[in-house]
Formats: C-alpha cells, sequence, structure tokens
C-alpha cells in the first residue's frame, strides 16, 4: 500500500496555489456566518478524563500557522468549543504523556467539517498511557554523555512509514540527556525502536558544532543493522536501554574561491551553501550554514564533519547568474582549493493570465500580489541539488520574467498575500502547450520566451457526503476525495483535494465553474486494499454543489492502480 504520507504529498499538484477571494471582489456585502460549536469527550477507555487541552485547528487557514481554538476537559473529560467559524478543522487532544488510540499515530487527530450555525457533538477521542524508554548515555570510559540528544525510531517499516506522534516530535528537549547522562522518552506508541546518539547520514551531522560523537546506536553499535531493537507495549517503560558512544570527533574545515566562469576574476560578497550527501547519492541535505567571499572571492565554511558534500550558491536578490555543484569529501584533514564558477543563467519571461475573472482592474489586482517562486533542480555530477532563485513578482498586467536559471528541470509554485483558495495556478504553457509535474527543460543560458501561467479564480464549492459498502471503514484509516476538471485530467492538470472527516463529510472550495472528476480514496491503517470510488460533478454558476458518494470497502482496485 503507498505510503500515508507520500500519498498525501501527491495530492497537491505541484503547481497548486492556495489562495482566497479578496473582499473587494465579493459580490455584495455578506453576512457573517453563525458560528458553531464543537463538543465531545476524551476517556481513557472507562472513565472521562478531566483538564485535558483539545485544540481545533483550521486547515487551510490564510495565515500559515493558525491559532487554534481551545477548551479543556471537565471532570466528566467533556469538552465544548464555541464561537467557530464554519470551515475545514483538525481536532486534536494535547496529552503528552499520552497517545490517540487507533489513529494514525503522525496527524493524532480527527478531520471535521463545520457548517454554518452547526452543533457538532460526539467528537470523541480514547486515549492511552504512552509508552517509555529509558536509559544512559556514557563515553568510551564510562563517563556520562551531557546535554545530548537521543533520537527514538520506529524499527518497523510499516510504523516508519507512519511516524512518530506530532507531540513526541516536538518535544525535543525532552530527548536531552542530563548530568548523568540519563535520558526518558515517553509518550510513545506501543512498538518496537531503535535509540541512537550522536550525528551522522540519517540525521544531518549536525552542522556548526566544533565536536561530535559519531551515530551510535543501542547497545554500542553504529551499523543500524546491527543495533537492538527495543520492544514497549502500551504504557509500559524500557529501562537499562543504555548507549555507549566512541570519542569526540573533530570537525574540519572547507575553502575555496567562487570566480567568474567568463573572465575567471573573483567574484565578491556571494552566498556559499553547502550540504551532505547521502549514501545512495540521491539528494542533498541541507546544512542551514555556510560562508560568504571576502573581496578576493574566497570562503571558508568552518565546523564540517567528515562526509561527502555538494556545494553552491545562492543569490542574495534576483541575478542573472547561477552557480555549478561541486563536491567534495572530508576526512581527516581540512579540504582546500575548492571552486564554483559562476556562469550566465537561463531567463524564462511570459504572462499570467486569471481564467473566470472578466473584470480586468480585479484581475490586475489580484496578478499584482503574485509571487513566482521557481525551483530548478539540477544534475551535479553524482548528485542533484535544488538550486535557490530569489521570488519574482508577477506585473499588473501578468508579465513576469525569471533569471539566473541553470539547465535542468524548473518548476514554478505560486503565492499571493491576503488571498486564499480561490485562486490557483492550474497549468504552465509553454507554445501553447501543458507542461508535465516534471517541469519545464531548460538547456544552458536558454531564452525560453513564450510561456503562459493560467491561474483558475473560483468561488465555487463542492460539498459532498461519502457512505461506506462493502464492510466498515477501520478504526484510524484516513479518506480523502480528490478532484480534476474533467476538462483537463492529463499529468499538468491541477488536483484540488479534501479529507473526509469522522461523519462521512467533506467539502472542495475555491472552485470556478465546470466539470470535475471526484476520485475517494482510504488509505492507512488497517486499509488493505486502497479501494476507490469515482464521479462527476458540475459546478454551476451558482458555485455550489452536493455529491453523495459511495466507497466499497470490499471491492479490489481497479487494475493497474497501488495497492
Amino acid at each position: 500500500m503507498r505510503r500515508p504520507r507520500a500519498l498525501l504529498a501527491t495530492l497537491s499538484a505541484p503547481l497548486l496555489l492556495l489562495a482566497a477571494c479578496p473582499a473587494a471582489l465579493a459580490q455584495g456585502a455578506q453576512p457573517a456566518p453563525a458560528p458553531a460549536a464543537v463538543s465531545g469527550r476524551v476517556t481513557d477507555g472507562e472513565r472521562g478524563m478531566p483538564n485535558v487541552p483539545v485544540a481545533l485547528t483550521p486547515v487551510n487557514a490564510p495565515s500559515r500557522n493558525p491559532s487554534p481554538l481551545r477548551a479543556r476537559t471537565g471532570a466528566d473529560g467533556r469538552y465544548r468549543i464555541e464561537g467557530v467559524p464554519p470551515g475545514r478543522y483538525q481536532v486534536t487532544p494535547l496529552s503528552p504523556a499520552h497517545v490517540v488510540k487507533n489513529l494514525e499515530q503522525w496527524m493524532a487527530g480527527k478531520a471535521l467539517e463545520v457548517s454554518a450555525g452547526e452543533s457538532v457533538e460526539n467528537v470523541d477521542f480514547t486515549l492511552e498511557r504512552g509508552a517509555v524508554i529509558t536509559g544512559r548515555v556514557t563515553d568510551a570510559d564510562g563517563n556520562p554523555v551531557v546535554n545530548e540528544p537521543v533520537r527514538a525510531v520506529f524499527a518497523d517499516d510499516a510504523q516508519q512509514q507512519r511516524g512518530l506522534p506530532l507531540s513526541v516530535m516536538g518535544r525535543p528537549g525532552d530527548h536531552m540527556t542530563d548530568d548523568r547522562g540519563v535520558y526518558r522518552i515517553y509518550g510513545l506508541p506501543a512498538g518496537r525502536y531503535r535509540l541512537s546518539v550522536g550525528r551522522g547520514e540519517a540525521t544531518g551531522f549536525g552542522f556548526g558544532v566544533r565536536r561530535f560523537y559519531r551515530l551510535t546506536y543501542h547497545p554500542d553499535v553504529t551499523d543500524q543493522a546491527q543495533a537492538r531493537v527495543v520492544e514497549v507495549s502500551a504504557g509500559g517503560e524500557a529501562t537499562d536501554v543504555d548507549i555507549k558512544v566512541s570519542t569526540v570527533e573533530g570537525t574540519r574545515r572547507a575553502s575555496g574561491r567562487v570566480v567568474s566562469a567568463e573572465t575567471g576574476r573573483p567574484v565578491p560578497g556571494v552566498s556559499v551553501i553547502y550540504g551532505s550527501v547521502f549514501r545512495d547519492a540521491s539528494r542533498v541535505a541541507p546544512s542551514g550554514a555556510g560562508a560568504t567571499t571576502d573581496e578576493r572571492g574566497e570562503f571558508r565554511i568552518e565546523n564540517v564533519p567528515p562526509g561527502r558534500y555538494a556545494a553552491s550558491v545562492r543569490p542574495r536578490e534576483p541575478a542573472d547568474w547561477y552557480g555549478d555543484i561541486i563536491t567534495f569529501e572530508v576526512g581527516d584533514s581540512d579540504v582546500s582549493g575548492l571552486e564554483i564558477r559562476l556562469r550566465r543563467g537561463a531567463t524564462v519571461s511570459g504572462v499570467a493570465v486569471i481564467e473566470g475573472v472578466a473584470d480586468r482592474a480585479a484581475a490586475a489586482r489580484m496578478l499584482g500580489q503574485v509571487l513566482l517562486f521557481p525551483n530548478v533542480a539540477r544534475a551535479g555530477g553524482p548528485v542533484e541539488m535544488v538550486g535557490y532563485i530569489e521570488p519574482a513578482r508577477v506585473s499588473p498586467d501578468g508579465s513576469f520574467r525569471l533569471t539566473g536559471l541553470g539547465p535542468g528541470k524548473l518548476r514554478i509554485g505560486a503565492t499571493a498575500r491576503e488571498l486564499q483558495q480561490s485562486l490557483r495556478l492550474a497549468r504552465v504553457e509553454v507554445g501553447g502547450v501543458a507542461v508535465t509535474r516534471d517541469g519545464i527543460d531548460l538547456a544552458e543560458g536558454a531564452q525560453v520566451t513564450g510561456v503562459r501561467l493560467v491561474l483558475t479564480y473560483g468561488r465555487g464549492v463542492i460539498r459532498g457526503q461519502v457512505n461506506y459498502a462493502g464492510g466498515e471503514l477501520p478504526q484510524g484509516a484516513r479518506v480523502m476525495v480528490l478532484a480534476r476538471p474533467a476538462s483537463s485530467l492529463g499529468d499538468a492538470s491541477p488536483t484540488y483535494n479534501a479529507e473526509v472527516d469522522s461523519r462521512g463529510r467533506f467539502s472542495i472550495q475555491g472552485l470556478a465553474a465546470g466539470e470535475y472528476e471526484l476520485t475517494v480514496r482510504a488509505f492507512g491503517r488497517g486499509v488493505v486494499r486502497a479501494p476507490t470510488a469515482r464521479q462527476s460533478v458540475v459546478v454551476g454558476d451558482s458555485g455550489e454543489a452536493s455529491v453523495t458518494l459511495t466507497l466499497n470497502l470490499g471491492a479490489r482496485p481497479p487494475q493497474g492502480e497501488t495497492q
């Protein structure tokens, strides 16, 4: 079965723009929707759990980090959150020492679709005591290793795919060793774990530190395959899970210069970025550190652990150049003599248009808020590194220009301030042909003109109900509904999606008038065959459509689909 995280990642097209309708375009003053209320109970399976915070977090809110609505359970475990605006939410109980029973671990909450004025009841949760793993970390001489983070990672593939609960991942300070070298990780789901200390390829090496411990697994091995697995049950505690690390290793220095490929002259004031190359050379883990070239074009990167790296440059503002990707190895000594050449980059220009907006003044106001985010996946010898390019603004007349692009696959993302869900980047066209999701092929120094970015504007909504046949939906499973315009079901077509809540409800917003093909799919814990169902629906000029879909949980997926 496809991984839940991977599936969720593929539900949104790379060229998806989430934006909302500006008030200036609203057709007449609209009364504020009546607030709703959400209530339920948190129990341990038998009794209500008092004083547990419950958060109601908006999904697809205008703010990147929306503030959730909160309430605490009473003595009987019941809670009620009032004044809830209509919309999509994630409801989550916040009890760090517990885990939510029978839910996907990496979400630990329930999706909820709330209508205006609605009173949603029985949004209940059962919590169970999380497991605990504790032990002591010492060095080769038996001395305590102090203030060092300890990581717990699932040993089984199925649990790795679901990941640890966000409540555990969000508490890095709680995983540190104390003055005795003792650590205690709590709130873990039942399962089998590998425990580790130190830094290596899987952890990003810990850039910026002067000295570090090589990644070591319980009890004292550096090979993950030889790590001793620790199994814990719900509410159980594994003690004496000790780790002995090797001696402290030192970091090195990498130095070189940045020069112009055309003239050979040094280039001052350029930011050099680098990252570790994974063992299979499939990707580069960015370091978040680097250096700036001096007046002689020279740079010096400090505190680099032994390993294999890729480096390039990052412009501080829109530029007409890009930097080569170089690779280098750091061993027992410093590395010098590195050279990064700057080359004149490719340029891509064109026009952005908005379908569904006849008022030119309104379209110009919207286009003037759009920022384009180009990314080029560039082949750099044995590795691929995503080159960073400064975002470019679209002019009110729709024109845009992207500069300093290296050769490779160009993909364009977009965003717009003060907009949400109504404006979407539907497709990119070159020469009247829609570009696939892989992006635009850019040759060295190419001058690509006539690119057309097609954004769609709409305030239409598909509201629906999903019913289940052929069995019951397993506890912990999740259901998603995808919508694609029926007129463009190819690889480059936009995808809109929404999660189905526990009552089977969903809504997909920001749609232009037209016909859409809906696909509903179940995945996650307990779902073996990944059943799907499809249905067409038309969103009319009135802007809202209702649909009922039936998902047969006992049916096999169509031939050729991933199970």
